[in-house]
């Protein structure tokens, strides 16, 4: 008989899984169902969403776990009830290893979790050490399933310490500071990566980190009083931007090329796997990728809190079930509140020619990715030769800053032609180096700094490896530009219904769903 488990978590960008058995069978946050941008609070509607669409009555479930924030409030107790067993975990990072343990190699590897904070130590069970501590960053061994601490580190929170908000020594904090600087609010951290690449170097300024060999990693004070003297806001078109943006990113990359040599060097280990939000840091996990130090990296597609429920069911078949099997994931882990798409032989070809006349056009098809990457599921696909389309596709469709890149679409016997760099991982999570003629040949794809964040497509029959094989064939081009389908400041599309009216809205020329294009009209 089958284990089922859901695991939720409630914090922001909530989120549910179904675990089932060692299969990973669905995700969904709770953004993609309330169209509200990094949803919090209790995902009742994910819940819901899993039970419908595999069918299952709250008796089929052998647990819910629960990810709790330590001080969530208005959690829906009574609607848990339906269950017959539930457990609750604040265990932050912890959960985060696991969700990154998903992408596990065959042996050994360590998991590196870093993000703004994670729990307390009685959260871990952890007695007798000062209140205010929350984790920041932890280390893990993972081997056939199991994870052993190897090291954490705890800091104190300091509230509304700042004139920008609170603060605490982390990584995730030192990057949500320059975020909210900029662009208002701390969910910002791709754009300041992406504003990175340009910088003047006309400011000087203090270091942002602390670290090294017997020095205790610390955000650097004297760069806080600097952030602190700048304007409140501090509009992203000036040098001064960019420049706080450059800093904080190489201080970000310096500290982790640091600390993971250090890790592999001690603990003889070179396999690694990222977790928490600084695990979104594409320009850093590709440096990482390609560091001597490293035979791997790879991470989770919804390496965020989205992604701790599906840290939470994992632990729990793990450290509740005992199973430790490898878990099985595909990307398409969502489903859509319309019928299931019709199984007609894919249009490819006909796609491939509207890409190629310079069209942009929807994809819609199967169930949603999960985690902030569209992978072909729910896609906007475009050219990447004419510049054109790229400004187009800022300014008209996605409508956000100028300076923003792509991410892209290859297939894995194409790649050298973009780049020789190793990636960290398939799913469009890791920042690679064009090659000169590339960016020549793709100028839509290549970002500032001649980097560019990439998915690689394997030659399985699949729709994107069919529209690759057949664009490349129409115009000798190995390579598109891949983006997610939604509008300014609005989650993924979702449902079928959300699909066409994003279309509609935001100017697609087509639109792929139900193995049909159908030209979008306002």
């Amino acid at each position: 008989m089958s284990t089922r488990i859901i695991g939720l978590h409630s914090g922001h960008d909530a989120s549910a899984c179904l675990l089932v058995d060692n299969v990973l069978v669905g995700s969904i946050a709770r953004e993609r169902l309330t169209r509200r941008k990094h949803d919090q609070g209790d995902p009742i509607e994910c819940v819901d969403y899993l039970l419908s669409h595999f069918g299952l009555a709250p008796t089929d479930i052998d647990l819910l776990v629960c990810s709790d924030w330590h001080d969530a409030e208005g959690l829906g107790e009574p609607r848990h009830g339906r269950f017959a067993r539930v457990e609750k975990t604040r265990r932050h990072h912890l959960l985060h290893a696991y969700a990154a343990s998903v992408m596990a190699p065959a042996g050994p590897a360590l998991v590196l979790v870093a993000d703004g904070r994670g729990c307390r130590p009685e959260d871990n069970g952890v007695a007798g050490m000062d209140a205010g501590l929350f984790e920041v960053e932890s280390v893990y061994h993972h081997e056939g399933g199991r994870l052993t601490e190897l090291d954490k580190i705890y800091r104190p929170y300091h509230h509304q310490r700042y004139a920008w908000g609170s603060h605490i020594d982390s990584l995730g904090y030192v990057y949500a500071a320059v975020s909210k600087k900029i662009f208002g609010n701390a969910h910002a951290a791709g754009k300041v990566m992406a504003l990175a690449a340009l910088a003047t170097h006309v400011h000087t300024m203090p270091a942002p980190l602390s670290f090294g060999s017997g020095q205790v990693f610390s955000v650097n004070p004297a760069w806080l009083d600097f952030l602190q003297s700048c304007p409140e806001h501090i509009d992203w078109t000036t040098p001064l931007a960019a420049d706080l943006a450059h800093a904080v990113q190489q201080a970000l990359e310096a500290y982790l090329a640091f600390r993971t040599q250090q890790l592999t060097q001690l603990h003889n280990c070179h396999d690694l796997l990222l977790g928490g939000g600084v695990a979104l840091n594409c320009k850093n996990n590709g440096m990482l990728a390609n560091a001597p130090a490293l035979r791997s990296v790879d991470i989770f597609p919804a390496a965020g809190d989205d992604g701790l429920s599906v840290g939470a069911a994992v632990m729990a078949l793990r450290e509740t079930f005992g199973d430790y099997r490898p878990i099985a994931y595909r990307v398409s882990q969502g489903a859509s509140y319309d019928a299931p798409l019709a199984q007609a032989t894919l249009p490819a070809q006909t796609i491939a020619d509207l890409l190629a006349d310079d069209r942009i056009i929807g994809v819609f098809q199967g169930g949603s990715e999960f985690g902030p990457r569209a992978l072909g599921h729910r896609s906007i696909l475009s050219s990447a030769v004419q510049l054109t389309l790229k400004t187009r596709l800022n300014a008209r469709i996605k409508r956000r800053e100028s300076f923003r890149p792509f991410g892209g679409i290859v297939l894995r016997s194409r790649l050298r032609q973009l780049t020789e760099d190793t990636l960290a991982g398939p799913n469009m999570l890791s920042a690679a180096r064009m090659s000169d003629a590339a960016r020549a040949r793709y100028p839509a794809l290549a970002h500032v700094d001649g980097t560019v964040r990439l998915q690689v497509v394997e030659e399985d029959g699949s729709l994107l490896h069919q529209v690759l094989q057949a664009y490349e064939c129409a115009t000798s081009h190995v390579a598109l530009i891949n983006t997610s389908f939604n509008g300014c400041d609005e989650p993924i599309v979702e449902t079928l219904a959300q699909a066409r009216a994003c279309a509609a809205a935001v100017g697609l020329d087509h639109l792929y769903a139900q193995g049909v294009v159908e030209q979008v009209h306002d």
